[in-house]
C-alpha cells in the first residue's frame, strides 16, 4: 500500500497558513497529517484547501461535514481523504464514488491536535513540536 493509503496518527488542525512555517518538513519526524478546523472546509471548498496543503507534500484530510456534494466533489478533484458525516443514502453514494475515484471516506471526524485560533504563541508553538516529536 502506498503511504497515502494509511491515514497517519498524528493529525493538526489548520485554520489558515500561519501555522504552515512551524510544521517539520515531511521525512523529518513522524508522520502526520492536516485537516482544517471544523466547519472551515465546508466554508471554504476543497480548492483552497488543497492549495493551502499541496506544497507540504503530507497526507490532507478534508472535512466536508455534512455536505455530501461537497464530499463527491473533493473526491473527483482529486481528494485522496475525505470526512462526510452525512446521515442516510447519500453516505453510501460517497463511499462509492470514495472506490471509483481512489479515495478514502471517513464517517466521523479524526482526533487531531487544535491550538485554538491563531496568531500562535510560543506555547502553543511548542505544544505543536512536542506532539509532532512524540514516537508512538
Amino acid at each position: 500500500m502506498k503511504p497515502e493509503d494509511h491515514l497517519p496518527r498524528k493529525i493538526v488542525t489548520l485554520h489558515d497558513a500561519s501555522l504552515l512555517p512551524h510544521l517539520p518538513e515531511p521525512g523529518k519526524g513522524p508522520p502526520y497529517a492536516l485537516i482544517p478546523a471544523p466547519g472551515l472546509g465546508r466554508i471554504m471548498g476543497y480548492r483552497w484547501w488543497q492549495t493551502l496543503t499541496a506544497p507540504l507534500d503530507v497526507v490532507a484530510v478534508f472535512d466536508a461535514g455534512t455536505a455530501p456534494a461537497l464530499a463527491a466533489s473533493a473526491l473527483r478533484a482529486g481528494a485522496r481523504w475525505v470526512v462526510c458525516t452525512c446521515p442516510g443514502p447519500a453516505q453510501e453514494t460517497v463511499h462509492a464514488l470514495g472506490v471509483l475515484c481512489g479515495g478514502h471516506v471517513l464517517t466521523s471526524r479524526p482526533d487531531a491536535l487544535t491550538l485554538g485560533r491563531p496568531p500562535y504563541n510560543a506555547y502553543r508553538i511548542g505544544q505543536l513540536l512536542q506532539y509532532l516529536a512524540q514516537e508512538d
